[in-house]
């Protein structure tokens, strides 16, 4: 069940909203709840219909795609720089994959149809930022993709481990379960991986929480797909606030 929490929503952690004008987006605004959301906590399963869309702030949430034997693999993470339920503003009214809560937090959540409605009005700001955040979001899954296909368990785990640091600082919050889930590998597989970084000194961990211990030496054991979806993260920031 999703918590509602009162709230200014005049002020946001989630990029989209704080790069609009609010005098201009004040009738969006004024529709916005905040909501928080507990780890593992599902909010789309796949291809339901999509009644809220949710811009992060300090949940971080994974799109996974699920196999028809009930395997999943992440196709990618939302945090703060996006929005969960992206295929409204394309013009699509459900979601082929399952979204999950990967770290617990807030959110702040609007009506679809308040969305649907809001782009078609002949103000742009709102459309160009949701444009450039897809095409941030295109890279990102389509590298996500090739790095499932192409590299190491141990480099996909460093990539998202690093992902995931930007997002929450070095303390994060995760269980195995989950870890495996987004990797689309066994819990044990896991759990070895996790066991070989921090016999490294790369990482530490006790049960839900790994700490990371030396950022640099995780960057090196990661594969090249992180710095090419940080840099395009980076980018997206500078163009919203433009």
């Amino acid at each position: 069940m999703i918590a509602l929490t009162p709230s200014s929503h005049h002020s946001t952690e989630n990029r989209i909203l704080a790069s609009l004008d609010k005098t201009l987006y004040r009738t969006l605004f004024s529709q916005l709840e905040r909501v928080s959301f507990f780890q593992g906590q599902v909010v789309y399963e796949a291809d339901s219909f999509i009644d809220y869309v949710y811009f992060p702030e300090s949940a971080v949430f994974s799109m996974l795609a699920t196999m028809e034997d009930g395997r999943t693999v992440e196709v990618g993470p939302v945090g703060r720089e996006g929005l969960v339920g992206l295929r409204i503003a394309l013009g699509a009214d459900t979601t082929p994959d399952r979204v999950v809560t990967h770290m617990s937090g807030n959110a702040v959540r609007l009506k679809a149809s308040v969305l649907k409605a809001e782009l078609e009005t002949p103000r742009t700001a709102l459309s160009k930022k949701l444009n450039r955040y897809t095409q941030m979001l295109l890279v990102m899954t389509g590298r996500t993709g090739a790095c499932n296909k192409l590299h190491s368990v141990e480099q996909q785990f460093a990539r998202w481990l690093l992902m995931m640091n930007d997002y929450a600082g070095t303390e994060l919050r995760l269980t195995h379960e989950l870890m495996g889930l987004t990797l689309g590998v066994r819990r044990a597989g896991v759990s070895v991986t996790a066991n070989s970084l921090r016999n490294s000194g790369v990482i530490d961990y006790v049960r839900g929480r790994i700490n990371v211990v030396n950022r640099k030496e995780l960057e090196a054991v990661a594969c090249e797909c992180y710095q090419i979806v940080k840099a395009e993260y980076d980018n997206l920031y500078i163009d919203l606030t433009k």
